[in-house]
């Protein structure tokens, strides 16, 4: 488009994988024709060769958003930063252990997890931005993913 931005019609999920040199996000390609089990079979598949500094230049190409956490490092919250030519980031803290409360008043022990968006507002407003953080928090919570 004339102000720079296009709407691709694919979606590439880059993952930040922290090394001992840096940071390196490979990338799952056409991550949205893939199933739960299907991404994390690339997810390890990824990570395990950015380890080994075997990682192709297509495996670090193309990224549309990225997904970074800090939850190994006992993080809930973060401010993640964009790596353009990405228009969003979604971070994702540490689970932990919380008290919620039941539709009785009583206390119930539950897990929770801060997730933190970052996003382009060139690109974007705040409102597609929620609407994409409450469906990831909606699969999350019922655990009925896509795919």
């Amino acid at each position: 488009t004339s102000d720079g931005i296009a709407l691709l019609p694919e979606i590439n999920v880059g993952m930040a994988v922290a090394l001992e040199g840096g940071l390196i996000v490979p990338v799952i390609h056409d991550a949205e024709t893939l199933g739960l089990s299907d991404l994390a079979v690339e997810t390890t598949r990824l990570v395990a060769a950015a380890r080994d500094s075997s990682l192709s230049l297509s495996e670090l190409e193309g990224g549309t958003f990225s997904v970074t956490t800090l939850g190994m490092f006992g993080v809930d919250g973060f401010t993640p930063v964009i790596n353009p030519p990405n228009t969003a980031i979604l971070g994702v803290g540490r689970l932990r252990e919380d008290v919620g409360w039941n539709d009785r008043g009583k206390p119930v022990r539950r897990t929770v997890l801060t997730l933190s968006l970052t996003w382009d507002h060139r690109a974007f407003d705040g409102a597609p931005a929620a609407q994409f953080a409450a469906e990831v928090r909606d699969f999350l919570e019922v655990g009925d993913f896509p795919g």
